[in-house]
């Protein structure tokens, strides 16, 4: 993936919804496909989805539009 280490943010987003692994590979998945996603971690327990991501390049948006897309509400949370 594309970038400078200098470029890259760590967002933490909260998602409710989520019941087993495969809620979280779902997020995981819609979210990876995004450019500028340099790696995810979803956690189904916690329903925190920790995406590191080149800033330039992808918006806090549109990750939480995809998370969206995949079927789950998804706020911010740091």
């Amino acid at each position: 993936m594309k970038g400078h280490p200098e470029m890259t943010t760590t967002q933490i987003f909260k998602a409710s919804g989520l019941h087993c692994s495969s809620c979280s590979m779902l997020i995981t998945m819609a979210v990876e496909e995004l450019d500028g996603v340099k790696a995810v971690a979803c956690n189904h327990a916690t329903g925190e989805t920790v995406v590191m991501f080149d800033h330039d390049t992808v918006s806090t948006a549109q990750i939480r539009a995809a998370i969206l897309e995949a079927g789950y509400a998804a706020e911010l949370v740091h």
